[in-house]
């Protein structure tokens, strides 16, 4: 929501600027843009969609990319994108050619785009892009504000590699590992599982859809009623999660087969008062663990 608003407070600003422009005289258009460029915080750029010359510039954003503000006229915006993500701005400029070759108006708002900027002291950076066409004395120019989500990417990317790692740990784990929706009751997540391993009918990774076909109805109700217990506990304490509780259940299989499991788990509570149960089962055999 905060980057909505901050993207939307941008672009009404740009607008904004445009508009006051187109009405006021030459002089006083020129000597305005030459204020903003110099005084705001934010990297705000026009750009001839012909040549892709960048027209103006402001401070904030020449600064990022080393460009003198006597030079900015020597420079086009394919020096300061990353090639591969070129592609992208390519792909959107052309859907503006071609909405206007069929009479679209062109002051329209392009989706968002992440590009790398090469940046004079970090090297290539992630920016989100936002802007809108129009059409000054016959030229069309795209305005456009650069948003910085270097982190945010990083970020991404880190989270990517950490499911990635956590698929191959729970691929290769001697237990069954679950999560469970407490307002849904279904099991919303669970590893692997293979007949031969667990003496359970294999299933992939993923949800069970219905509980009914794999517990017995008595172990079902049995459950039921306990993490309503833990739930009600849980909800007059001010702690976020309670002490991790073993229990035995039962799992039946298609062949009428019932597997008896050892799940050890523990109820977690959010900030808006959503609780979710994670848990790992074990098959008991002969009073062993398997």
């Amino acid at each position: 929501m905060m980057m909505e608003v901050v993207v939307f407070t941008i672009a009404m600003t740009i607008a904004t600027i445009v508009l006051f422009v187109q009405n006021a005289r030459l002089k006083d258009r020129v000597a305005l843009i030459k204020l903003i460029d110099l005084n705001t915080k934010s990297l705000l750029a026009i750009i001839d969609m012909k040549s892709l010359k960048v027209l103006s510039a402001s401070n904030a954003l020449l600064n990022v990319l080393g460009i003198p503000r006597d030079e900015v006229a020597k420079h086009d915006i394919r020096e300061t994108i990353h090639p591969d993500d070129m592609k992208l701005l390519h792909t959107s400029l052309s859907a503006v050619r071609e909405k206007e070759k069929k009479g679209y108006p062109i002051e329209n708002a392009f989706d968002s785009l992440r590009v790398r900027l090469r940046d004079v002291n970090y090297g290539w950076q992630w920016y989100e892009v936002y802007g809108f066409f129009t059409k000054y004395n016959s030229h069309r120019l795209l305005c456009c504000s650069y948003f910085p989500v270097n982190e945010q990417m990083r970020l991404s990317a880190d989270l990517v590699e950490t499911r990635h790692k956590m698929e191959i740990l729970l691929n290769n784990s001697f237990n069954i590992v679950w999560e469970m929706n407490c307002l849904t009751r279904q099991l919303v997540l669970i590893s692997p599982i293979t007949r031969e391993r667990f003496g359970v009918d294999d299933r992939d990774a993923g949800l069970i859809l219905s509980n009914e076909e794999v517990f017995p109805e008595e172990d079902i109700r049995y459950f039921r009623e306990m993490l309503n217990h833990r739930i009600a506990a849980l909800a007059d304490s001010d702690r976020m999660n309670d002490e991790p509780q073993v229990h035995k259940v039962h799992v039946k299989n298609r062949d009428g087969s019932i597997v008896e499991m050892l799940t050890r788990s523990t109820l977690k509570k959010d900030d808006v008062g959503q609780y979710t149960l994670y848990g790992v089962s074990q098959r008991i055999q002969n009073n062993e663990f398997h």
